[in-house]
């Protein structure tokens, strides 16, 4: 079992992911979730998986295991666009339309 990250590591790693964030979002014309404790939320939970599981798994889908499964939730996830489509934002509420 991994040992869980310190808060301190999380939050050190919560800038880099949320500048990747943000540059995905704008190539796709998109934003990040204006609610911050939201997306604060998403990024840690981002950050939290990269450094106990070595990628950044989407943080509202737990990992089955199964590395040909749980690539498909390495965000931005193969979800995305569909969820973008129908509902105008990602199921975990990080990008927005």
């Amino acid at each position: 079992m991994t040992t869980a990250p310190t808060p301190e590591e999380i939050a050190a790693l919560v800038p880099k992911i949320r500048a990747d964030s943000e540059k995905f979002a704008k190539l796709k014309g998109w934003t990040l979730n204006p609610n911050d404790p939201i997306t604060e939320s998403v990024l840690e939970g981002l950050a939290r998986n990269k450094l106990m599981r070595g990628k950044r798994f989407c943080p509202c889908r737990l990992p089955s295991g199964d590395p040909e499964v749980d690539k498909h939730y390495i965000c931005p996830c193969r979800d995305l666009e569909e969820d973008m489509e129908r509902d105008g934002h990602c199921h975990c509420y990080l990008y927005m339309k």
